[in-house]
């Protein structure tokens, strides 16, 4: 008696499937991929790094933080293209290490 309990079946496990999105082509421009016309249309993502990039991260002070934005923002260059700006500088300066 003491072991009395609801008898409840644990829940399922659920196979977890993955939804493909439907690509929404107009019916006019399926014949038109069909033939192969828009075959040298623009790749949106067409962006290639020159060289390996990695995170970055270093603890500045909120000033620092605040002057590379302003001065990202003024001058129109990202702020890694600052850093590495920064380092040229630096490097004419003291050396290359």
């Amino acid at each position: 008696m003491a072991n009395q309990g609801l008898n409840i079946d644990p829940p399922s496990r659920k196979t977890r499937t993955r939804k493909t999105p439907e690509l929404k082509v107009p019916a006019a421009k399926l014949g038109k991929i069909a033939n192969g016309s828009l075959e040298h249309t623009p790749i949106k993502f067409d962006q290639f790094a020159e060289e390996a990039k990695v995170q970055f991260n270093k603890r500045v002070t909120r000033n620092t933080a605040d002057g590379f934005e302003m001065l990202s923002i003024k001058t129109r260059i990202k702020v890694p293209d600052l850093l590495a700006e920064g380092l040229e500088m630096l490097e004419a300066k003291y050396g290359k290490v």
